[in-house]
């Protein structure tokens, strides 16, 4: 293969992969935004609604898990069609209301199988591609997952302006756009690979490297925030009452905006700019613009803290990924245990969320998420100053 028809192969690749991404963002990313109509509609506690955010994070994570060992049995086409599958299925029972209530944390969890596997394969599709290519993808990648993200709070927007019932044609929109990226791989073109058929034979040396579990510890607390903020976001603007309904949706829009114009600067100074120094700036930064949200009760500020936490976060996850991965390139089970350990942040937090909440009001369960950002800041510190793990 001369090196233009391989570099055609690797935009195809990359092309198919950022479309994926980015109906897994408009997919996964819209439970949050959903979250008060199924609320309205089943009168779910704080408690429930947390448990469903959650067990949209365990299926994350078996996911996450599995698709790092069945890739080397079954095939990477394979393993990602039997995953991907269940993001749809998933919104034809959310959308329909069969049995209710009850059937909301089994559409959850298989919104997070799929989750988890768009996820692995994406992110092991990017780092097959050569040296700043793979920097550049992982970019794009995440750019591609934020649009889709604040897309839908939008749509959803439109879908309720007249008829608050209209949450239902956005699930029936996302079930469609889910079968779309169903085709898109069943036909993408794939690297090649080496099906082992044994679980014995896969590489686990990465296990002993020091940089993967810092990349890992800085990707557990970046979920953990991520996914505690974006799954209740608009919950906690309109039960504290300082936001309208439609300007808290508006909120979680912003916030995807500005991560996907974080990202695409992030693409384009890949390096330039040393990954220690950057983390070290969103982390700091992060810190500081959640608080401003979390202590403000007047628009202006909030926007402002909204939109700075969403350009802190923008590299956080692609950045930790790159430095994370140095080691591990094309190495499923390596780039699934990395998402691994964010996953397990993604069940935990938003159910302590939740379960705070509960107990003493959103404000004090939003303060769990506080904390997060302050031990994501330790994490970010102990590796920038770690000579094991490498810079540019």
């Amino acid at each position: 293969m001369t090196n233009i028809d391989q570099s055609r192969r690797e935009n195809k690749l990359m092309a198919a992969t950022l479309f994926a991404f980015f109906v897994s963002g408009a997919a996964c990313q819209s439970l949050g935004p959903l979250i008060p109509f199924l609320r309205s509609e089943y009168s779910l506690s704080y408690d429930f609604s947390g448990i469903m955010l959650s067990c949209q994070s365990i299926g994350n994570l078996a996911a996450v898990f599995l698709s790092g060992f069945l890739p080397s049995i079954l095939g990477r086409r394979k393993t990602i069609l039997i995953m991907s599958i269940w993001m749809g299925i998933s919104y034809l029972l959310i959308a329909g209301g069969f049995f209710g209530a009850a059937i909301l944390p089994l559409a959850c969890l298989m919104m997070g199988i799929a989750k988890g596997g768009n996820a692995n394969f994406s992110n092991t599709m990017m780092s097959t591609l050569p040296g700043k290519k793979s920097a550049i993808g992982y970019n794009l990648l995440h750019g591609a997952f934020a649009i889709g993200a604040l897309l839908s709070p939008l749509v959803i927007i439109a879908c309720t302006k007249n008829d608050q019932n209209g949450w239902k044609l956005m699930a029936y929109a996302l079930l469609v756009l889910c079968l779309i990226q169903f085709i898109v791989y069943i036909k993408m073109p794939l690297p090649p690979e080496n099906i082992k058929k044994s679980i014995k034979s896969v590489d686990k040396s990465f296990l002993k490297n020091r940089s993967f579990w810092l990349g890992a510890a800085i990707l557990f607390f970046y979920i953990s925030t991520e996914y505690a903020i974006t799954g209740w976001l608009v919950t906690y603007f309109q039960d504290i009452g300082v936001l309208s309904a439609k300007m808290s949706q508006m909120m979680s829009s912003l916030l995807w905006l500005v991560m996907f114009t974080g990202r695409m600067i992030g693409a384009l100074i890949v390096g330039k700019v040393s990954r220690k120094l950057l983390l070290m700036i969103d982390g700091v930064g992060l810190f500081v613009c959640f608080l401003i949200v979390f202590f403000s009760r007047t628009e202006l500020p909030i926007v402002l803290g909204i939109m700075g936490v969403g350009l802190f976060m923008a590299t956080i996850y692609t950045t930790a990924m790159a430095l994370g991965t140095d080691s591990i390139k094309g190495n499923d089970l390596g780039v699934s245990n990395m998402i691994l350990a964010g996953s397990i942040g993604g069940i935990l937090t938003p159910a302590a969320v939740g379960l705070v909440a509960e107990r003493a009001g959103i404000q004090a369960g939003m303060g769990v998420v506080v904390m997060m950002t302050v031990f994501l800041l330790i994490s970010i510190i102990i590796s920038a100053v770690s000579k094991d793990v490498k810079d540019m």
